[in-house]
C-alpha cells in the first residue's frame, strides 16, 4: 500500500513491494507533487502496475530514451549489417537522441512525439521521417517485449502532408542535362565514362556497378548478372538479381 507525506509545500508517495527476481523488498518513491490527489494518482498507477506483476515496467520508470537507444545499439547493434548500422546511429545520435533523448521513456507522450516527428518533416523528406520513425518504433516494441513498457504509444502516428513539389526540389536530371552530363563525362577517364553510362542505362546501383565482374557480362545474351553489391563495408548480396544491359552492349561492344 502507497503512504504519502507533504515536504515543504510538495507531496510525495511511497510504495513497497517485493521484488520477484531476488525477493527482496524494494520502493518506489517520487515527489514534487502539487497536491496530495497528483501523488495518489500516480501511486495507483504503480500499484496497477505491480498488481499485474509489471515490476519491471516500475523498475524502468526512469530510464531515459537517450538511454535506451544506446544500450539498444550496443547490446543488438552488432546483429545488423555494418550498413545498416551505420546508417541507425545516425538518425539516432543526430535526430533522436538531440530532440527527445531527455524524456523518460515512460513519459514521452504522443503528442510530442508527434510534434518532433512534424518539426523533421520541415528539414527531411518523408521518407527520411518515416525510416527515423521506423527505428525509433522498433525500439518501443523491444521495450515491451522486454516488458520496460507495456504497450507502444506511438504507433498509427499521422504524418503531415509533404508540401507541393516545386522545380528546386528536383533531384533528377532531364533529357537535356543527361546530354551535357554524358558530354563531359566522355572527356574524363574511360571507365569513369562507362560507370556513368551504366548509372544512366540500366538503373543500377552504385555498390552493384563497383561489384562487377567479367564473367557477370554474357556478351551472347547480352545481359548482366547482378549477384552481388559493395560498399566501405565489403561486399554482400543485392536487392535484384537481374538487368538487361542490351541497348549499352549494343551500342558500345
Amino acid at each position: 500500500m502507497a503512504s504519502f507525506r507533504k515536504r515543504g509545500e510538495k507531496w510525495e508517495y511511497r510504495v513497497r513491494y517485493i521484488d520477484l527476481s531476488t525477493g527482496k523488498q524494494r520502493e518506489k518513491s517520487k515527489g514534487r507533487f502539487r497536491s496530495k490527489k497528483d501523488a495518489q494518482i500516480e501511486a495507483a498507477e504503480v500499484e496497477k502496475k505491480l498488481y499485474f506483476n509489471q515490476h519491471s515496467v516500475i523498475q524502468n520508470q526512469d530510464t531515459l530514451v537517450k538511454d535506451w537507444l544506446e544500450d539498444l545499439l550496443n547490446e543488438y547493434g552488432p546483429q545488423c549489417e555494418p550498413s545498416t548500422l551505420e546508417n541507425r546511429k545516425n538518425y539516432i545520435n543526430n535526430q533522436i537522441i538531440p530532440k527527445i533523448g531527455h524524456y523518460r521513456l515512460s513519459n514521452l507522450k504522443r503528442v510530442d512525439y508527434e510534434k518532433f516527428l512534424n518539426e523533421l518533416l520541415k528539414k527531411y523528406a518523408k521518407t527520411t521521417v518515416q525510416t527515423i520513425h521506423s527505428i525509433f518504433s522498433t525500439a518501443i516494441n523491444k521495450a515491451v517485449e522486454l516488458e520496460i513498457l507495456t504497450h507502444n504509444k506511438y504507433q498509427n502516428i499521422s504524418l503531415k502532408k509533404e508540401k507541393e513539389f516545386s522545380e528546386e526540389d528536383r533531384n533528377y536530371l532531364i533529357k537535356e542535362e543527361v546530354t551535357i552530363f554524358m558530354e563531359a563525362a566522355k572527356k574524363s577517364q574511360y571507365h569513369h565514362y562507362i560507370i556513368a553510362l551504366f548509372l544512366l542505362r540500366t538503373g543500377l546501383r552504385k555498390g552493384e556497378i563497383l561489384a562487377l565482374h567479367w564473367d557477370n557480362i554474357d556478351l551472347e545474351n547480352k545481359t548482366l548478372s547482378v549477384t552481388k553489391s559493395r560498399n566501405e563495408f565489403g561486399v554482400k548480396k543485392p536487392k535484384q538479381n537481374q538487368v538487361s544491359v542490351q541497348s549499352v552492349l549494343i551500342t558500345y561492344l
